[in-house]
């Protein structure tokens, strides 16, 4: 029996090993037949209007013949590639690449009208996706296998003495990333303001309105104390909010400054350093953020900051409890974090029982620590709020996908509806479904929010949960679509409908406009009692240039990296695949604040860069920690 069992063996092994000789001994042939295939794949077209499946056009191009070469090339030097555990993770960040990818196609192609259901757009969407994965799987194969290269890259001796991480390199790099962002505060003086800094918070702290969580109060407290502070001293309300910009852009300096210096402590490479500095410095979206007033470059900030205590934790173990100082600033600053958007809560969450499996030596002083913090977090939010009858914000902001489902289903299925599904969406919707189908925009959910009724959800949760299940396998088409066209730039580097930057330097007049201008009478009041001027100091028209061409996405590949958020979302993916391929299974913990934060802000009303910020301001540190890592740890040996 044994003898058979072993017979077996050797000739499944012989099988093995001849159908590898043949791959390699063919793998020119290989390469051009999968070449083909991927590229005739890549150009099939589907017309929705005729139900046709091929092709329209002739593609007797010259430029089409080298993608051709390329593609060839790449599946060439992939098949050489033996490491089977490479094969599998590349294979699983293919499938989860080749499915976003095919997200960007539907937002593309199916953003203002119904997706198909037809049997050839079936068959055409399934050639996209093998097609997709085949593509990118190989492309992750020849990244993996060739990064330990590329890390060998960075492997500099030399040192700059400005450039290390010590007190005089932490300030001047600081100086240099503040006076890098003078040229917006000059030419957009005082600073832009968003909509919620208005309504809310300045609103709140002149006594306007009552004082509520709406905006985070924490926030409203420090934006409208600076205000104060600077309209005390210098007798206008302009002068607040200059006050609290340049507030703002010492906290950004200080914060990407410490970037730089954590990154010298971590011993990771000059190089990498350097093109973290440019990449921070040279960043237009950083000099915009830094100057507009709003609660989310504060919580970005702070997240990072969080991020980096995760890091420190996950290196040093105990010894970052035994500096006492640590602990404490890393869980004042979390705390602050929560308090400034609670999407920090969930990061956290998300984080801690990984970083409690991961450093089970210190497990007790991780629960202590960010037990406190939570403890801390949750008495300031409930009994203290309580007692100061603090408002809290209503729940439509994290019921976009239900809502956004409801719209579509009202507006290319309600044909189908019966009365008593009509019944329960004018329920939560109380207006026509003509106006709800009306209003309804694929890609955001305000305008579908503004016609939702957050009292008869609180009275009613279950009703408005159970009939999006019921919607979900009666309308799965519907579904599926108003999920993907309301949450696929997050996750779809190709999608191009619409563009995700503002208009920097007119949003305080959008905020006016949004808020209701004179007609409000709140606001007449306002801007009476505290006139707001905006001047320009000095003419840098060319900001405007820049936020026109490379911000809005016109230029290709330079645009991307900076405001391309599906982009850096698969680069997340990257990186905690090459963690998994490598068991670094230590370094997979650093980066889930950011998936967190990412997988709360698709729930959110709408995608835009300032509710992900945080994860472009985190890639170089933590594609640099990683780098790191991979050099000094041998491959296969699990991180303890």
């Amino acid at each position: 029996m044994e003898e058979q069992m072993e017979g077996k063996k050797i000739k499944k092994f012989n099988f093995i090993d001849k159908a590898k000789r043949n791959l390699y001994k063919y793998n020119f042939i290989i390469s051009i037949i999968l070449g083909l295939i991927i590229c005739l794949g890549l150009k099939l077209e589907f017309v929705k209007d005729t139900n046709f499946l091929g092709y329209t056009s002739r593609q007797n191009d010259l430029m089409y013949l080298l993608f051709f070469i390329g593609i060839c090339t790449l599946i060439y030097y992939a098949i050489k590639v033996t490491d089977k555990r490479m094969w599998i993770v590349s294979a699983i960040v293919g499938i989860i690449f080749a499915i976003c990818y095919y997200c960007g196609d539907i937002q593309n192609d199916y953003m203002y009208t119904y997706v198909p259901t037809s049997k050839k757009f079936i068959l055409y969407s399934l050639i996209k996706l093998v097609v997709y994965c085949m593509l990118f799987t190989n492309c992750v194969v020849v990244l993996f296998n060739n990064l330990p290269k590329i890390a060998n890259r960075f492997t500099s001796k030399k040192e700059y003495k400005y450039f290390t991480n010590n007190k005089r390199s932490f300030f001047v790099i600081a100086l240099i990333f503040f006076v890098s962002y003078l040229p917006f505060f000059l030419y957009y003086y005082p600073g832009n303001i968003n909509t919620d800094s208005i309504k809310e918070s300045l609103f709140q702290i002149t006594g306007l309105i009552p004082y509520s969580n709406f905006q985070p109060l924490i926030y409203t407290l420090l934006f409208g104390g600076i205000w104060n502070l600077g309209k005390a001293i210098f007798g206008t309300s302009t002068a607040g909010i200059a006050l609290y910009v340049i507030f703002q852009m010492l906290c950004t300096s200080l914060v990407f400054s410490t970037i730089l210096y954590y990154m010298a402590k971590r011993k990771i490479d000059v190089k990498w350093r350097i093109i973290t500095l440019l990449f921070l410095l040279l960043n237009p979206l950083n000099g915009w953020f830094a100057v507009r007033c709003e609660k989310g470059m504060i919580f970005h900030l702070s997240l990072i900051l969080v991020i980096i205590g995760l890091i420190d934790i996950i290196h040093e173990k105990e010894q970052f409890f035994k500096k006492k100082y640590k602990p404490i600033l890393l869980g004042l600053i979390t705390v602050f974090m929560i308090l400034v958007r609670n999407n920090g809560l969930y990061c956290l969450i998300l984080t801690l029982p990984f970083l409690i499996l991961g450093c089970r030596k210190i497990w007790k002083q991780i629960v202590i620590l960010f037990g406190t913090t939570l403890v801390i977090v949750f008495a300031v939010q409930g009994p203290v709020y309580k007692a100061l009858k603090i408002e809290y914000s209503k729940p439509g902001e994290v019921l976009s996908i239900p809502m956004q489902q409801y719209a579509r289903i009202t507006k290319y299925a309600s044909d189908r509806l019966s009365d008593e599904d009509k019944s329960v969406i004018q329920k939560y919707f109380p207006v026509s479904l003509e106006k709800l189908a009306n209003d309804y925009v694929p890609w955001k959910s305000d305008a579908t929010k503004a016609n939702f009724s957050a009292d008869e959800f609180v009275k009613d949760k279950k009703t408005f949960i159970m009939q999006y299940f019921k919607f979900a396998f009666k309308f799965p088409v519907q579904t599926i679509s108003s999920l993907v066209l309301n949450t696929g730039i997050n996750y779809s580097p190709n999608f191009n409908v619409w563009g995700l930057a503002r208009i920097f330097g007119t949003e305080t007049d959008d905020a006016y406009g949004t808020i209701g201008g004179m007609e409000n009478p709140i606001f007449k009041e306002f801007i009476t009692a505290y006139p707001y001027e905006e001047k320009m100091l000095v003419d840098f028209s060319f900001l405007d240039k820049i936020n026109q061409t490379v911000v809005n996405e016109d230029i290709p590949i330079i645009s991307m990296f900076i405001t391309n958020i599906g982009l850096y979302f698969w680069i997340l993916v990257l990186c905690f695949a090459y963690c998994v391929y490598i068991k670094q299974y230590r370094n997979i913990i650093m980066l889930l604040p950011i998936l967190g934060l990412w997988a709360t802000s698709i729930a959110g009303p709408m995608t835009d860069l300032r509710y992900i910020y945080a994860m472009f301001l985190a890639m170089p540190l933590y594609i640099g920690v990683i780098i790191k890592d991979s050099k000094n740890e041998t491959k296969g040996i699990t991180n303890e």
